[in-house]
């Protein structure tokens, strides 16, 4: 089920074993929450915490853990974080499968797939990957309304793209904006471009699609904000380096955005936005860009540029040809 199905499904019935997957933190902590809600009392009696590191290949000490009988409470929890289970715990753990607990609520808590687990019998799977705009604009909106607040569409639209629809960066600044609405009726565009920071990366795609619009003084307005905010010019020129070699890696692949995900270390979200990206370049000319910033970076290094001058020539090399 997905994760906005997760509160009508416990409202009618409690699952005895929870597999909450997916690539967004906020979703994956809420979920693990909603599940335990006041089912659990004394969590300090009823409630265990493992790490999957320490019972991979020990399957016996998770074993101990959901057998064991709740104190004075209706039920327990068992939550594993990053638990990936080899064949050995598997077998180990197939007796409790077929047969859990009945006092017993064991959570498996992984942020990558777990096949071997959502296979098993009595298994119910959470789906906490990223929301899509109508889950997240909605949450926005019914935030806002508990505190008394309405949310122009533009300004919801803004605080999910400067977060890169990332849940809990989104429900930080949407905190930040109602205190900062605070006397207000509304919380609008204007206030999400005075309060909300944008990250880095959201940044370096927004640089890019300015300058493939051919929007150059937008485009140094929003390197400029991003060197400024980053405080360090290599950090950054290493970020705009590796930015463009993705794009020149998804510009030239046919894999899919699952495996490129997996080979570039980034969300299949930014997989998405990067062949978006590329499209509007030739490989021949990302490749270029990539040059040249290596070549400007060793500049920066012996003091003959200075980051932002590096930088930015670096980025001129996408103006030309």
């Amino acid at each position: 089920m997905k994760f906005k199905e997760l509160k009508r499904s416990l409202a009618e019935r409690v699952e005895p074993i929870y597999l909450v997957t997916g690539e967004d933190a906020f979703f994956l902590t809420h979920s693990v929450k909603l599940i335990i809600g006041d089912r659990v009392s004394n969590p300090d009696l009823n409630l265990s915490n493992f790490d999957g590191s320490e019972i991979k290949g020990n399957a016996d000490k998770l074993l101990a853990a959901l057998v064991s009988y709740p104190f004075m409470s209706d039920k327990r929890a068992v939550v594993v974080k990053e638990y990936y289970p080899n064949a050995q715990d598997l077998k180990a753990l197939s007796g409790y499968f077929e047969s859990p607990n009945e006092t017993t609520i064991l959570i498996f808590c992984n942020s990558a797939p777990s096949d071997n687990i959502a296979k098993q019998k009595n298994v119910t799977t959470v789906d906490c990957s990223k929301g899509d705009l109508l889950l997240l604009s909605g949450w926005i909106s019914s935030k806002a309304k508990s505190a008394g607040l309405t949310v122009s569409n533009l300004a919801v639209n803004k605080i999910i793209d400067y977060c890169c629809y990332d849940m809990t960066r989104i429900n930080g600044e949407t905190e930040k904006l109602i205190s900062y609405a605070y006397g207000k009726s509304q919380i609008t565009e204007a206030d999400v471009d005075a309060l909300c920071v944008k990250e880095t990366d959201y940044k370096l795609y927004e640089v890019v699609d300015f300058i493939a619009s051919r929007r150059y003084d937008r485009a140094y307005k929003s390197f400029t904000e991003m060197l400024d905010n980053a405080g360090d010019g290599q950090k950054l020129f290493v970020s705009l380096y590796y930015h463009f070699r993705k794009l020149f890696y998804v510009s030239v692949s046919s894999e899919s955005d699952k495996a490129l995900s997996e080979y570039l270390g980034i969300k299949e979200f930014a997989v998405k936005k990067a062949r978006e990206q590329a499209r509007r370049f030739s490989p021949k000319r990302l490749k270029a860009v990539t040059d040249k910033l290596a070549e400007e970076d060793a500049d920066f290094k012996q003091g003959k540029l200075e980051a932002q001058s590096a930088i930015w020539n670096g980025i001129l090399n996408i103006l030309v040809g």
